[in-house]
Order: structure tokens, then sequence, then C-alpha cells
């Protein structure tokens, strides 16, 4: 099955990288397709905070005459306690 293939994927990612904690395929729509999140992440939140990234992310970039998106990626710091 392909959705079998997509969670060996992402799996894959998140193991050969230190820099990659945590990978999903979201369809537009917000629909979990396959994810490797930690533990205690809530994948329908997820999923719709990144339909909502996509929306607006196509928005800006129709907005800016750059036509359509290609990825969207969020890329982050673990604050750390002084």
């Amino acid at each position: 099955m392909r959705t079998d293939s997509f969670q060996q994927i992402l799996e894959d990612l998140n193991s050969s990288s230190a820099d990659v904690e945590a990978s999903a395929l979201i369809s537009n729509d917000g629909l979990m397709i396959a994810s490797a999140l930690p533990t205690g992440v809530d994948e329908d939140r997820v999923g719709a905070m990144s339909a909502a990234l996509l929306s607006l992310g196509d928005r800006a970039g129709r907005e800016l005459a750059r036509g359509s998106i290609d990825r969207i990626m969020i890329q982050a710091r673990k604050a750390t306690s002084s």
C-alpha cells in the first residue's frame, strides 16, 4: 500500500538526519496521509494548521505575483532555558 511506503520514507527521513525531528505528508485540506511525529503530537491539529499555512502561503504567492508555491517548511530551534 502507498501509505505504508510514505510512512517508511518519513521514518527514514527522521532517522537519517539529527536535524529532522518530525515529518508529515498532509493533503491540501489537512488530511494526514502519513506522519512520523513525536509521541503526544495531535495529528489532526497539525493537519489543520498545515492546511491553513498552505492556504496563506498560496495567497501570499499570488499577491506577490510569484505563482503557485513549491513547498512550505517550518524550521525552528528549540528554546533553551537560562
